[in-house]
């Protein structure tokens, strides 16, 4: 039987850190989620309390995704707050 949940490596970067509930995140390794599969990344999110979601930039394998991309077993997910600077 396959398993119903995947296994996910999430990195927020940018501080993002500070605006969810992760006790004891580890800024230079992140954090293994598991989710059920065919989770969304919004999803992802909203289980960690991250409410503001949508001006920031998520990534995966070097490629930009979305909130509605669908994870897979194994996925590493970058987040990113937007910033300037000159």
């Amino acid at each position: 039987m396959k398993s119903e949940h995947i296994k996910v490596h999430l990195k927020l970067f940018s501080g993002l850190h500070g605006e969810v509930n992760l006790p004891g995140y580890d800024t230079h390794r992140g954090i293994i989620l598991e989710v059920k599969k065919g989770s969304r990344l919004r999803s992802l999110l909203k289980s960690i309390g991250m409410k503001r979601m949508s001006s920031n930039s998520y990534f995966r394998r070097g490629e930009r995704i979305g909130l509605w991309s669908k994870l897979h077993d194994g996925d590493e997910v970058q987040c990113f707050k937007p910033s300037g600077g000159g």
